[in-house]
C-alpha cells in the first residue's frame, strides 16, 4: 500500500509540474502575441498610450510634410499663372499699339507724311502757336501754282523763296502722293483773317480752279483729317471750310470748293485777299 501511494503521489506531482510548464509556455506565447498586435482595449494602458503618441506624431509629421508640399506647389503655380497673365497682357498691349500706329485710316488710305525738317529750309521759331486741344476749324485751299508729280520738294522750296519764309499753310498735299509738313500741328498759319489759334490750313499743290486735284491728293487730305483727330490735334466735331483768295480771281479754287461741299462736316467757304 505504501509503495502504491508513493507512486500515485509521484504521478500526481509529475502531472502538476508538466501542467505548470505548459501553462508557463502558453503564458509566454500569449505575452509574445500581445506585443505584436495593434493596441486595443486589452492592451496595457502605458503601452497603448505610447503607441498612440507615436502614431499621432507620425501622422502629424506626415500631415505637415504634405501641407508644406501642397503649399509649395500652390505657390509655384500661382507665380506661373501671374507670369503668364503678365506676358499675355504685354503681348496684347504691343499688338494694339502696332494696330494703332500701322493701320490705315478709315478711308483705306495710309498717310505718307514728309516732316518739315526733311524738306524745308525755313525756320519756325517765334511763330504763333496753335492752342493744343482746341483746334476746331479746317480750311482747305490750293497754292495756285504749277503742279508736280515728282521732285515736289524742289517746287515747294521755290515757293518758299518767293514767299520769303515758310509757306502760310500747315500741310501741303502734292502730286507725288506725299503730304509735306509746313507749319504742322504746332504752329498757326499766317492768314490773319482766320482764327489762327484754332485752325488748320491744308493746301493742294497746284491750281484747281477749273479741275480737281488727283485722286491720291484727295485721299491724302482725308487721311490727314483722320490723322489729326487720332493725334488729338483736331476736335472730332470740327468744321470744314473751302478757302478762296479772291485777289487772284473771282473763281479761285472753284472746282476744289465744289468737291469739298460733298465732304462730311462741310460748313461753307471763306474768302481772303
Amino acid at each position: 500500500m505504501e509503495i502504491t501511494a508513493n507512486v500515485a503521489h509521484a504521478t500526481v506531482g509529475g502531472d502538476l509540474n508538466s501542467s505548470c510548464i505548459t501553462t508557463s509556455s502558453r503564458a509566454s506565447s500569449y505575452l509574445s502575441l500581445e506585443t505584436s498586435v495593434e493596441p486595443n482595449e486589452h492592451t496595457p494602458l502605458l503601452a497603448a498610450s505610447g503607441t498612440a503618441s507615436t502614431d499621432s506624431a507620425r501622422a502629424s509629421s506626415t500631415t505637415a510634410v504634405g501641407t508644406a508640399i501642397y503649399t509649395k506647389e500652390c505657390f509655384n503655380w500661382r507665380i506661373i499663372g501671374l507670369l503668364l497673365m503678365f506676358i499675355n497682357g504685354l503681348v496684347l498691349a504691343t499688338y494694339l499699339l502696332w494696330r494703332q500706329t500701322s493701320a490705315p485710316p478709315a478711308n483705306g488710305y495710309k498717310l505718307r507724311l514728309i516732316r518739315h525738317d526733311i524738306w524745308s529750309e525755313a525756320h519756325l521759331h517765334g511763330q504763333a502757336l496753335l492752342v493744343a486741344g482746341k483746334v476746331v476749324n479746317v480750311f482747305i485751299t490750293h497754292t495756285a501754282s504749277e503742279e508736280c508729280s515728282e521732285n515736289c520738294a524742289n517746287l515747294l522750296q521755290s515757293l518758299q523763296h518767293n514767299h520769303l519764309g515758310e509757306l502760310p499753310y500747315n500741310f501741303l498735299m502734292a502730286g507725288d502722293c506725299e503730304t509735306y509738313e509746313a507749319r504742322g500741328w504746332q504752329y498757326a498759319s499766317s492768314f490773319e483773317s482766320l482764327p489762327q489759334a484754332s485752325s488748320l490750313v491744308f493746301a493742294f499743290v497746284g491750281d484747281f480752279s477749273q479741275w480737281l486735284p488727283s485722286l491720291c491728293q484727295l485721299q491724302m487730305a482725308k487721311a490727314l483729317l483722320w490723322e489729326s483727330q487720332r493725334r488729338l490735334k483736331l476736335q472730332p466735331l470740327y468744321q470744314l471750310y473751302g478757302l478762296r483768295n479772291v485777289s487772284r480771281s473771282e473763281r479761285d479754287a472753284d472746282a476744289l470748293v465744289g468737291q469739298l461741299q460733298l465732304w462730311p462736316l462741310y460748313a461753307g467757304q471763306r474768302l481772303v485777299k
